[in-house]
C-alpha cells in the first residue's frame, strides 16, 4: 500500500525534475523528449515504490512472495516444455486437468444461472 502511494506521489516530481534536467542538457522539446521524460519518471517512481513496499513488508511476506515467484517460474518452465513437446505425458495430464477444471467451472456457472 505504501509503495503504491510513494510511486504515485513521486511520479510528478520525477517528471518535473526530468524535464528540468533535459532543459539543462539542451535537448529540444518534442515527442522523443516527452517519451524519455515519461520513461525516466516511470522507472524511477516504480523503483521507489518497489523499495518502499519491500521495506514495509515483513520477512514472512517476502518469503511467501519469493515462493510464489519460484512456483510461477516453474509453471512457466512447464508451459515452455509443453510448447516444445505437446504430446508428452506431463502436457497431456495438464491438459486433462485444465479441461476438468473448465468443465467444473462452467457447470457451476450454468447451475447458478439456472437457479436465478
Amino acid at each position: 500500500m505504501w509503495g503504491l502511494v510513494a510511486g504515485i506521489v513521486s511520479y510528478p516530481a520525477f517528471a518535473w525534475y526530468g524535464k528540468r534536467y533535459l532543459d539543462g542538457q539542451g535537448l529540444e522539446r518534442g515527442f522523443t523528449r516527452t517519451v524519455l521524460v515519461l520513461l525516466m519518471a516511470t522507472i524511477l517512481s516504480s523503483t521507489l515504490a518497489y523499495g518502499v513496499s519491500w521495506m514495509a513488508s515483513t520477512a514472512q511476506s517476502r518469503n511467501s512472495q519469493a515462493q510464489l515467484q519460484k512456483n510461477g517460474i516453474a509453471m512457466l518452465a512447464d508451459e515452455l516444455k509443453c510448447a516444445r513437446d505437446p504430446a508428452s505425458a506431463l502436457c497431456q495430464s495438464t491438459a486433462e486437468q485444465a479441461n476438468a477444471l473448465e468443465q467444473k467451472l462452467l457447470s457451476g456457472l450454468t447451475s447458478n444461472h439456472q437457479n436465478q
